[in-house]
């Protein structure tokens, strides 16, 4: 006769046991939690439409003179931003009411001398209680008849934006301004390039921008005394048109470096002027205002990268050492200005030279391998001259410029015993200094 025995649970099984009861837990509770914030997005949206649809029902009720912004263009009586709180939730509200010019109807003068055709109303609704969300409505609101096209004056102002191939930039951010305060009045983003803006008569600043590319703008008389790109003005039923160039912007990776009878040291901390060949206009004097002009100064290692610079015709300047050529790519001679192409890196080596000047070249004492980084001092107190540079990896460093006098010298590098003494500097000098190791 068999005896059973009664197994009871082991502390493993009851972890796992609780472990998957955990897990199961987790997965209801996580279920839980979604369900309850789709049900509130959902809440949220459909009161979201119901604000939206109400507020354009009440437009569609007005006046068609009175659709519009308050201090807008068109005119009206419509707030552009409210908030409405429905359950403990803010809403807010964001009108926008603009003109539509239908090519159907024509563009201008003389074939439509009313081109404010019909308006749209676009009513955005956003929210961000617990989840953040917003829709957007768009309805068109027609005139009654001519009379009420042709009640509002005001013209056509027609911008393109090309890149600097001549090819439409898709989707540019066009920004039409209040050419005294800079408050933004309209914008667009057109896929195609080109938007027509309808507005009041008047003059406007316009900026044309995108990301990763140039800008281009309007100027005032109160920046530019005579600006190439004045404001546009927009006259009553009639057309103006502009078009604007931007592209992607370019890099520069400049070093400076000495002639190439030394071997093309590294000049460090070299200063130089870098002027584009892009003119704004001219200023009370007539002297020309160019778009881009910078003055700028190399590293320790006689580098510099310059970014976001647009395509164009670009001078060097040395502010004061004189130039005796432009390079790029390296050894490459060209001449200025040079051009600089849109959406490029571009490498280029500017090598000076000046009356006088001191390249040292230090060296084990044994081997004759050039010394990295060691620490060379070069100083006349009597004429407040005094800089300390380090060797590169060939064991150089290029003190330049240099008036003609004598120089103390410090040389110092843990390991190696210290180098003093001084040297006469009249012209362009190569100074060798072998340093001895510490015993």
């Amino acid at each position: 006769m068999k005896i059973m025995k009664n197994r009871g649970f082991t502390f493993i099984d009851i972890l796992v046991g609780s472990a998957l009861a955990l897990i199961i837990f987790v997965g209801v509770y996580g279920a839980y939690q979604l369900g309850l914030k789709v049900i509130s997005q959902s809440k949220s949206q459909i009161t979201a439409v119901a604000i939206a649809s109400g507020e354009l029902e009440q437009i569609k009720n007005l006046a068609y003179n009175v659709v519009g912004i308050i201090g807008g263009f068109p005119d009206g009586t419509l707030e552009g931003i409210k908030i409405k709180n429905i359950n403990g939730t803010d809403y807010s509200i964001n009108t926008r009411v603009d003109y539509v010019i239908d090519s159907a109807d024509g563009i201008s003068d003389p074939l439509d001398t009313c081109p404010n055709d019909y308006k749209k109303v676009e009513i955005e609704v956003s929210w961000t209680h617990r989840l953040s969300g917003s829709i957007k409505l768009v309805t068109d609101i027609m005139p009654d008849n001519l009379a009420q096209e042709c009640a509002d004056e005001g013209g056509i102002l027609l911008i393109s934006v090309f890149d600097a191939f001549g090819v439409a930039v898709l989707s540019p951010l066009i920004e039409i301004k209040d050419k005294d305060t800079d408050d933004i009045i309209k914008t667009a983003l057109p896929s195609s390039g080109t938007h027509f803006f309808s507005l009041s008569v008047d003059s406007y600043k316009v900026v044309v921008s995108k990301s990763g590319y140039s800008s281009s703008r309007t100027y005032g008389v109160a920046e530019i005394a005579n600006p190439e790109r004045p404001h546009l003005t927009v006259l009553d039923g009639q057309l103006t048109e502009s078009s604007f160039s931007i592209d992607l912007v370019s890099v520069m990776d400049i070093e400076t470096v000495g002639p190439a009878s030394l071997g093309y040291p590294i000049i460090p901390r070299a200063s130089f002027n870098l002027r584009g060949g892009k003119i704004l206009g001219t200023d009370i004097a007539e002297n020309p205002v160019y778009k881009y002009i910078a003055d700028l100064i190399t590293n320790e290692s006689g580098e510099i990268v310059v970014s976001d610079l647009e395509w164009d015709l670009y001078t060097f300047t040395p502010e004061t050492l004189n130039l005796i050529a432009v390079e790029s790519p390296v050894e490459i001679v060209i001449e200025q200005p040079i051009n600089l192409a849109p959406n490029v890196t571009q490498n280029i080596r500017l090598v000076l030279e000046a009356d006088n000047s001191l390249l040292f070249n230090v060296r084990d004492s044994v081997t004759f391998l050039p010394i990295f980084s060691a620490t060379v001092r070069l100083y006349n107190l009597g004429i407040l001259y005094d800089i300390t540079q380090y060797t590169d990896e060939d064991g150089k460093t290029y003190f330049v410029p240099l008036v003609a006098e004598t120089y103390n010298i410090d040389i110092d590098l843990v390991g190696y015993n210290s180098y003093t003494g001084s040297t006469v500097v009249l012209g362009n000098k190569l100074k060798v200094v072998n340093l001895e190791r510490i015993e």
